[in-house]
């Protein structure tokens, strides 16, 4: 079964080590489509892939001038890189409602696979009569696989993150979904 990715419940989190301590932040509008098989008549559909993307400039730490300066040249300069983008290589059941996930990830221009530990959760029914598959995913990368390598030793080249995306059946219309902020 095809599903499409809610923008307004999907997002990525991220923390970095900055100095002495911990910085994150979030990436919000994720987009895309997940495949599982038949989800709807069954309690436990099987992920099967999915391709997600996001707006690099969709980004935010909470400090207004700390956002600015990520998302400009110096780390994601996303005036010449404004999208990233996921797309599942492999999926490996682990146990029932968990996987092991290979995806190819495209930030900064480069392209490199990164590992996922993923759990779904649904279908469910929400409070408007639409059905919703979820999934948490989390992982890490070296952010200088990617190309961003400005103030290494002051921030570190490990980022961990999680993902948490809802998805509804592909036929349900956008206007049904509430807006993604």
């Amino acid at each position: 079964m095809e599903w499409k990715i809610d923008p307004a419940h999907s997002y990525i989190d991220f923390k970095v080590r900055y100095l002495v301590s911990g910085i994150s932040g979030k990436f919000t509008g994720v987009t895309g489509k997940v495949l599982t098989t038949d989800g709807v008549e069954s309690r436990a559909p099987e992920l099967l892939g999915f391709d997600a993307r996001f707006e690099v400039a969709r980004f935010n730490t909470g400090v207004p001038a700390r956002d600015l300066h990520v998302t400009g040249p110096d780390f994601l300069d996303v005036a010449a890189h404004p999208e990233a983008v996921v797309r599942m290589v492999e999926v490996r059941p682990d146990v029932p409602g968990r996987y092991l996930l290979t995806v190819e990830l495209t930030l900064h221009g480069v392209s490199r696979q990164v590992e996922l530990t993923t759990a779904t959760a649904g279908p469910v029914t929400d409070i408007f009569g639409i059905t919703r598959v979820g999934a948490s995913a989390s992982g890490w990368l070296r952010r200088s696989d990617f190309g961003v390598t400005e103030y290494l030793g002051f921030i570190s080249d490990a980022v961990d993150f999680t993902v948490e995306v809802q998805a509804v059946p592909d036929d349900v219309p956008d206007d049904r979904l509430p807006p993604a902020r």
